[in-house]
């Protein structure tokens, strides 16, 4: 054998040994050195929106080591109870190992995974430990949550509209919302008289009022027009619309209908208003099936709940009763388009 051939023997074998000892290297580093272990400070807790900004729960965990210096990231991860975490909501904690949640924090990811507000809910969190791509990151067992979100009230783009119903007082008004803020309004007011006059007003003050146009169709609208006046009490639907300066005032009576009802399909049961609280409320014994809530006997105006998170949408998907027995139903609609709700309570 030559000395030439030697050498190069000699250098392809120290080529392999050099790979073999990178690859044994990068096997080394996909193999964490500790295990993690989440502790939060309490494992339930009743949310309340006068103190969003109070402290609700402290997730801690340990420090995990990948058997070589590393910038550990962690993240809580909350879903929904017995999920499969393929699409949580994450929190990113950086490097630290803690993270205090507010009561605002926690009201939000209990709403986003769909626990009904004023209703006890479980939801499941874990950490995760990474270090990037080269190595697998560490996940924690899971810990579980018991809470009970409240309703947040967002604010949309409003008009007001005060009246003889309520003393003229734009400051006091009921608002009509605009959820698209594409100003169109949408809100639903009682007027407990025979006969109600009132106007709209894009702030709380009449500086730029709109009321009856007398010279346009029904339901047109003029800068400082005349008065509105709707004869009749009951409990109204109003839409206006600002850009084309028209509005409807459509009265309504609410109930439900479905195969969870006394009824069924084919009968509904009204609910009935109460005018301290707002709301449409009534107790009933239901069967585990489903319902729908349905104003004036016909299908023109309905609510159902597309996700489903207490919060009713026009023409949504029939609510689920989970099992027999007796209910109180309340339908508030008292708050303007994008903050109605609804709650089926044994």
């Amino acid at each position: 054998m030559s000395h030439f051939t030697k050498l190069a023997g000699l250098g392809l074998a120290a080529t392999l040994l050099l790979a073999s000892c990178e690859k044994d290297e990068d096997r080394a580093i996909m193999q964490p050195g500790s295990s993690l272990a989440v502790t939060p400070s309490t494992n339930s807790a009743v949310l309340l929106q006068a103190n969003a900004s109070a402290n609700a729960v402290t997730y801690n965990w340990n420090k995990v080591e990948f058997g070589y210096p590393a910038a550990v990231q962690y993240t809580l991860q909350f879903d929904k109870k017995g999920g499969d975490f393929s699409n949580p909501i994450e929190i990113n904690a950086a490097n630290s190992t803690t993270r205090v949640l507010t009561v605002s924090e926690l009201n939000s990811i209990l709403l986003k995974l769909k626990v009904a507000p004023n209703t006890a809910g479980a939801i499941d969190a874990r950490v995760k430990a990474s270090v990037g791509a080269n190595a697998a990151p560490v996940i924690s067992p899971v810990s579980t949550f018991t809470g009970t979100p409240y309703l947040v009230f967002i604010e949309y783009p409003s008009v007001y509209v005060p009246g003889s119903y309520q003393g003229w007082a734009p400051d006091k008004a009921p608002f009509l919302a605009s959820v698209n803020n594409d100003k169109k309004y949408e809100g639903y007011l009682n007027f407990p008289d025979a006969s109600t006059s009132f106007k709209i007003t894009p702030a709380r003050n009449w500086d730029n009022d709109y009321g009856v146009d007398p010279a346009g169709p029904a339901g047109t609208l003029k800068a400082k027009g005349g008065d509105i006046t709707v004869t009749g009490p009951g409990y109204y639907r109003f839409n206006v619309d600002l850009n084309t300066l028209k509005y409807t005032a459509t009265k309504t009576t609410w109930a439900v209908i479905g195969a969870a009802t006394p009824g069924g399909w084919d009968k509904e049961t009204p609910l009935v208003f109460d005018p301290v609280k707002q709301v449409w409320t009534a107790t009933l014994a239901l069967k585990a099936d489903e319902l729908k809530f349905r104003a004036n006997n016909a299908w023109d105006i309905d609510l159902g709940d597309n996700e489903p998170d207490g919060i009713p949408d026009y023409g949504g998907k029939n609510i689920k009763v989970s099992a027999a027995g007796t209910y109180t139903i309340t339908l508030d609609l008292s708050k303007g388009a994008g903050n109605y709700n609804y709650s089926i309570e044994k």
